[in-house]
């Protein structure tokens, strides 16, 4: 925990501890876990006493200035709030009554103060594996984006096609997670990824080619995508016993093919 860090989390527990509101408060995340690095927020679970808890959540979703002068705030779910500071330090409060924290899912926490809720051992770790109904649904995705690339060519709509070949490259990072068994909630921060994929996946998705505005920029990345993804896809889907959707795949090639020159 860098210096800053520190700082923010000691402020966070110096205001939440003279709350009569709160019973305890649990330092979360990376943090918590042990494994967070000098770009990690600061997530912090706040057990709120039933009688008083729409009080207190009332009163730090409109006002966290005693933690640190902020200058972004919202409610996430109505119940997290997420938080920028001025030296773009970030915390998360996650407010929970006592009964809600005995019951929800944990992962390794850290108590910053415990007035009364009741200790917890971490949630036993469940693998996470693919599922064929996952890989099929990816699968059918990536063949339905990327089969109308012709008609996004066809318009000259070379800004939407970008944001489409975004999509393709979220779907083949999402498969590689799929495959390593790295589930939303084992990876947590949509900026932590790199930890999640193999040397060789990385390379592969590092080496697709940037994206231009331009017919020839659009086709040579979605050959390179497909390139990586239909493999692994079918690798996947032999795994999870998934019926694989050979029609679809054939019409996509053979349409692409056809109308645009593209080979997946």
């Amino acid at each position: 925990m860098t210096p800053a860090q520190q700082s923010l989390t000691d402020a966070i527990k110096r205001v939440l501890s003279v709350d009569e509101r709160i019973e305890s408060a649990w330092l979360g995340g990376s943090l918590g876990k042990g494994s967070g690095d000098e770009y990690s927020d600061v997530d912090v679970t706040v057990v709120a006493r039933d009688v008083t808890f729409d009080e207190a959540l009332k009163h730090y979703s409109g006002d966290t200035s005693a933690i640190a002068p902020v200058v972004f705030q919202q409610v996430i779910f109505g119940r997290v709030i997420n938080s920028v500071t001025a030296d773009w330090q970030r915390f998360d409060l996650s407010f929970v009554k006592p009964a809600e924290f005995a019951a929800m899912p944990l992962g390794i926490v850290k108590p910053l103060f415990n007035r009364g809720t009741p200790e917890r051992a971490p949630s036993p770790v469940v693998p996470y594996k693919a599922t064929a109904q996952r890989v099929l649904q990816l699968t059918n995705e990536f063949l339905r984006v990327i089969g109308l690339t012709h008609l996004g060519i066809g318009r000259g709509e070379y800004i939407a096609l970008q944001a489409g070949t975004g999509l393709l490259r979220q779907m083949t990072l999402d498969l590689m997670f799929e495959k390593n068994g790295a589930s939303q909630a084992m990876r947590g921060s949509a900026l932590h990824v790199n930890a999640y994929l193999s040397p060789d996946q990385r390379r592969a998705l590092e080496a697709v080619p940037p994206v231009s505005a331009t017919r020839e920029g659009v086709i040579a990345a979605g050959e390179a995508l497909a390139a990586i993804f239909l493999p692994l896809a079918k690798n996947l889907a032999r795994e999870t016993g998934a019926e694989w959707p050979q029609a679809f795949e054939d019409a996509t090639r053979t349409h692409l093919a056809r109308s645009i020159g593209m080979t997946i």
